[in-house]
């Protein structure tokens, strides 16, 4: 085996594009090796601002053997009945470059064919990886991408060296008019020279490192680290960073040097969420915080990629961009607090929300309806409170703070919104309403902040939906999918028996001056098919059993907790071997009766054998006490009571003949047969489990 190296050097990658480029190099790489039958040991992949870059230890000289089948004509037309071969066959072969000898007969798609396997010798990998790799880069993936040059190649910044090595030996090949070779390029600034010449793979990760390139993430992360740890000393406080931005921020250096700069104190007035935003998201400082936690001091901590000659230097430049930054900032605040928001949201009737579905206040006043509805529904809020929070929910849009710093709506409105003495609830439910805005982000806490999160979610759904407005593929601009799982995730995590259809028709009625609208029966299967797709998907990766939560999702469509709760039900039953004996005899129910509604009573008179009349009467005894526990949504009662079935279903179908000649008892048969059928429909749809896949899967509420 032979160590590999392939690095692809650029002008300065944006740091959120580095993290997926490496996954799709990897994945890409890996594919190709493994088509090219090339075996190798672990793929290692970095990414600094400059360059993307692929280690392995070990790659195999020689390509493995492959053997090839080349199917031919039904053998049945290929040779007689004595084994002779026929003019189908005799073609064959000769096209293939064989002897009618050398052929086969195989099954495929269960008919035997005339076949030939040819053994494919391999090839000595230094000749395959040229095109194999020269194939790869221009297929890596990005949000977006540039030409430069005269040329149509397109990649995420211009390419200005290639190095690939196999061994010593540089393994030739051009991509956008680069040729390949051993020579990299060092730190732009600390490197005089700047070319590194690289003499194995083995040696990459070293020489790059003299040349102050940290090609390793790790190493990038230690250093940041122990740079902050020791600024931290200094400023008797703590970095109050986050990973997000220490993984931006990893990716915007090769040789990461930690700085301390400070600002005037008088900004510290400005609210927490300002100045971070500030500094993290828009200059990509780390905000320090006081070692007691109760605020964030007047310094912060810049990363240079490189060694300064005058730190002071370096720390005055970003000090003085960020004091430009903090006094707009401060400007705003002052400014915006002399406005009212009641009055910013009469001018929400300017603002566009979408070309189809009105104006933002329009928006806002569909919002209130639903949040009405919700609040008498589930019981939460006070009518009004939810009429003053829907007014003021979007009103900060229209502040100059939000208008500068989108990260900051809703958080601007409860600072507004305290400040001009309004209820705190009220407040607050300004800045929840928008929770979550992830997969594992913060929920609304607030009973009021629940209702308006709930309630501007669907109306964003319904709205789209009503409109022929749905994500298709990967497209999915109006964050439709992450609109549907805050719901999901709300609901669930509050306990709240949501009446989708009801609400959904509810807030269709609201859209009275949208025009152009769907049929409402076409709006609500959509949403409620489109709502059960992501609860799977959401449940699925979350680790519930992917079984189970198929035999809810029914439910999900018409109330999303009540479908979790039946989930959970399914998976914390005491004996999992028992509902998997339980659900072969269900399946033979089911496939005997999936035609029969089980609406027609049954004739204890023509019940004729024990077993039978076993299970007639277990029925009649056991149907009030499960329909009870389902109207009480006692899930774990009513499945074991369903478990109780499962002997005499077994007993049933071991001594029972369903389909006698007598057709009375026939029917009868059937007929008993469809009420447990729907007995247990009623609790999911069971059908769609495939016993062999059951696993137990304890889970416990979802956040």
């Amino acid at each position: 085996m032979k160590p590999f190296l392939l690095e692809i050097g650029v002008e300065e990658l944006p740091a959120r594009f580095i993290r997926p480029a490496k996954d799709a190099l990897a994945k890409l790489l890996d594919t190709a090796l493994a088509l090219a039958r090339i075996e190798h040991t672990d793929l290692r992949v970095y990414g600094t601002p400059r360059r993307l870059a692929v280690l392995i230890d070990g790659m195999e000289e020689q390509q493995n053997q492959g053997v090839t089948v080349k199917w031919g004509p039904p053998a049945s037309k290929a040779f007689d009945q004595a084994g002779n071969p026929l003019p189908s066959a005799i073609g064959f072969a000769k096209s293939q470059g064989v002897q009618v000898t050398d052929l086969k007969i195989a099954k495929k798609d269960a008919a035997d064919l005339v076949c030939i396997e040819k053994v494919e010798t391999g090839s000595p990998v230094k000749d395959i990886l040229p095109s194999l790799v020269a194939d790869i880069i221009p297929r890596i993936p990005f949000q977006k991408k540039m030409r430069w040059g005269s040329g149509n190649f397109e990649f995420a910044r211009p390419i200005r060296w290639l190095v690939c090595l196999y061994g010593t030996d540089i393994i030739p090949f051009t991509v956008a008019g680069i040729e390949s070779g051993n020579v990299s390029q060092g730190h732009r600034f600390l490197t005089a020279g700047g070319s590194i010449e690289i003499p194995s793979p083995d040696h990459y990760i070293d020489h790059l490192y003299r040349a102050y390139v940290v090609v390793k993430e790790e190493t990038r992360l230690d250093m940041m680290g122990a740079g902050i740890e020791s600024l931290e000393k200094e400023m008797d406080g703590k970095a109050a960073g986050d990973n997000d931005l220490l993984q931006e921020i990893l990716y915007l250096t090769e040789y990461p040097y930690a700085l301390r700069g400070r600002f005037e104190e008088e900004y510290l007035q400005l609210p927490r969420e300002v100045l971070e935003n500030v500094m993290k998201g828009h200059q990509r400082y780390i905000p320090v915080e006081k070692l007691d936690g109760s605020g964030l001091t007047d310094s912060f901590i810049v990363f240079a990629n490189t060694v300064p000659t005058d730190p002071k230097e370096i720390i005055r430049g970003n000090e003085k961009v960020l004091r430009a930054r903090l006094a707009d900032a401060r400007f705003f605040f002052e400014e915006d607090k002399r406005t009212n928001l009641t009055d910013l949201y009469e001018k929400l009737s300017s603002v566009v929300f979408h070309e189809r579905l009105g104006t933002t206040k329009e928006k806002v006043d569909r919002t209130r309806g639903v949040a009405l509805f919700l609040s008498k529904a589930l019981g939460l809020g006070s009518d009004e409170k939810v009429d003053k929070a829907s007014k003021l929910i979007k009103a900060d849009l229209l502040t100059h703070m939000v208008g500068e710093f989108p990260e900051l709506q809703g958080a601007m409105g409860q600072t507004y919104a305290l400040h001009q003495g309004e209820d705190s609830e009220v407040a607050l439910s300004i800045r929840e309403h928008y929770y979550p805005v992830g997969t594992d982000t913060m929920l609304p806490e607030s009973e009021l902040g629940t209702v308006m999160a709930l309630a501007d979610k669907l109306d964003h759904l319904i709205s789209f939906f009503a409109v022929g407005i749905t994500p298709t593929g990967n497209l999915d601009p109006f964050a439709l999918r992450r609109q549907a799982l805050g719901i999901i995730r709300i609901v669930i995590s509050k306990g709240l028996h949501l009446d989708l259809p009801h609400v959904i028709g509810s807030a269709y009625d609201g859209m009275g001056a949208v025009q152009g609208k769907s049929p409402l029966d076409g709006v609500l299967q959509s949403i409620e098919d489109f709502v059960m797709t992501r609860f799977r998907f959401y449940m699925v990766e979350e680790g519930h059993n992917q079984e189970f939560v198929f035999s809810i999702l029914p439910v999900v469509g018409r109330d999303i907790y009540d479908g979790y709760l039946r989930l959970t039900a399914l998976e914390t039953q005491k004996s999992l071997v028992d509902f998997q004996r339980l659900m072969v005899g269900f399946k033979r129910v089911y496939n005997i009766t999936k035609q029969l509604s089980g609406e027609e009573p049954v004739d204890p008179s023509l019940l004729e054998q024990k077993e039978e009349k076993d299970l007639f009467a277990l029925y009649e005894e056991k149907k009030d006490a499960f329909q009870a526990a389902l109207d009480s949504r006692s899930y774990p009662e009513a499945l074991a009571i369903l478990v109780d079935f499962k002997e005499t279903i077994d007993n049933y179908f071991d001594k029972v003949f369903v389909m006698v000649d007598d057709e009375r008892i026939k029917t009868n048969r059937l007929r008993l047969l469809a009420k447990i059928k729907e007995m247990f429909l009623s609790f999911g749809d069971f059908s769609k489990i495939r016993v062999e896949e059951i696993t137990r899967v304890s889970q416990g509420p979802t956040s």
